[in-house]
């Protein structure tokens, strides 16, 4: 039985529900999960060897069917194709828009193929043939990449699903049903218990590595982890005074009633958590731009010194992707910085409706002041410090 946390204690949110205790791990989950773990090595195992076929048939292919290879651009183009095929079968045993990428640029390859075959004499955009071919390519390697990359950090988390297991222990996470998740995996748990209607949604996981077993009573089918966070405990009591008077508007709202209140420590350590977690995630972009460096390095080995734009479209892609991301990275660095002078400054502003007592009521809003962010609404954390940075 779970008990009440202390004032000073933090809350425990995982996908956005509170943490409502423990509960014993019935012995059928216990071994259905050990099945899937090791269900789970073998697939990786077999994968592995198949991957390992690719490249032994890329040695063979460049050996035998030199003119072909010429035109793939080497081992390396022969080898990637090979692997970029493999993930293109993923791809179509996938859902959504993976296995409509993947549907249409076979089917446009495999028309190709069948007029080059039976109609000789029909022109066709050779151009527009390669890019389809580099762009089912990249398609099936990075569908490939992030397969490996999900079983990889699976794998690396079995010990942890061993231990679990060996406790036999399942913490519990339960909630008001939300219109809109907070974090797409809330949205994917209630598709997977989507038979239930009830007002709350109910997720127990095992506590040391987090992987979900159960959403409203109903097993999930599918490997889906979830973060566990600490969320400092909201304050809807707590003193407020007036606003400093260099931050009060010049023309204030007669209908909100805004005042200040200081951040708790618990408040500032998570403060300095939410920071650490943004200028964590540095390593997305580094190795991306490795890829692309060496991507445009191969497109450009046999460009002519005349040619302007010797790059072709899946290489701007990866470019224009490239830009994405260090966008991304930036913002991210901004917002740790405009959250790290939130936390040297202590305070939030407090928003009161014009109908709220300010002495009796909770404010219906807190924002930091610095970074504009909301803080609690309705006296409940905001959803930002609940999800996944």
């Amino acid at each position: 039985m779970s008990t009440a946390p202390t004032p000073d204690a933090t809350c425990r949110y995982a996908a956005g529900l509170p943490h409502c205790g423990r509960r014993r791990l019935a012995e059928h989950d216990r071994v259905w999960i050990a099945q899937r773990l090791r269900r789970l090595w073998l697939h990786t195992v077999l994968l592995g060897l198949a991957m390992l076929a690719a490249v032994v048939a890329t040695i063979v292919a460049t050996a035998r069917a030199p003119a072909v290879a010429e035109r793939l651009g080497g081992e390396v183009g022969v080898g990637l194709v090979l692997l970029g095929g493999l993930g293109l079968l993923g791809c179509l045993g996938a859902r959504g828009w993976w296995r409509g990428l993947a549907l249409l640029g076979t089917g446009i390859l495999a028309g190709a193929f069948a007029a080059d075959l039976w109609l000789p004499a029909l022109p066709q955009p050779r151009w527009l043939m390669a890019e389809v071919l580099v762009g089912t390519t990249v398609l099936g390697l990075s569908f490939l990449g992030l397969v490996l990359t999900r079983r990889i950090r699976l794998l690396r988390r079995s010990r942890d699903i061993r231990h679990d297991l060996h406790e036999g222990m399942l913490e519990r996470f339960e909630g008001p049903r939300p219109s809109a998740p907070v974090e797409p995996l809330l949205a994917r748990l209630q598709t997977a218990a989507a038979a239930r209607h009830d007002a709350t949604i109910r997720l127990e996981a095992l506590p040391r590595c987090g992987l979900v077993v159960r959403v409203s009573g109903r097993r999930v089918e599918r490997w889906e982890t979830t973060q566990v966070v600490d969320i400092a405990p909201a304050q809807p009591h707590a003193l407020r005074v007036a606003l400093p008077e260099d931050v009060v508007p010049t023309v204030p709202d007669p209908r909100l009633c805004l005042k200040r209140r200081s951040l708790t420590p618990q408040e500032r350590a998570e403060l300095g958590r939410h920071i650490d977690r943004l200028r964590r995630r540095w390593w997305p972009a580094v190795a991306l731009t490795v890829v692309v460096l060496v991507l445009v390095a191969w497109d450009l080995r046999g460009a002519a010194p005349d040619e302007l734009v010797p790059l072709d479209g899946a290489s701007l892609g990866w470019l224009a992707l490239l830009v994405v991301v260090y966008v991304g990275y930036v913002r991210r660095m901004l917002a740790a910085r405009k959250l790290e002078h939130d936390r040297r400054l202590r305070w939030v502003v407090t928003v009161h409706r014009p109908a709220a007592d300010p002495r009796r009521d909770p404010p219906t809003l807190e924002v930091l002041p610095i970074s504009q962010l909301a803080w609690t609404e309705q006296a409940a954390p905001a959803g930002w410090r609940l999800s996944k940075l």
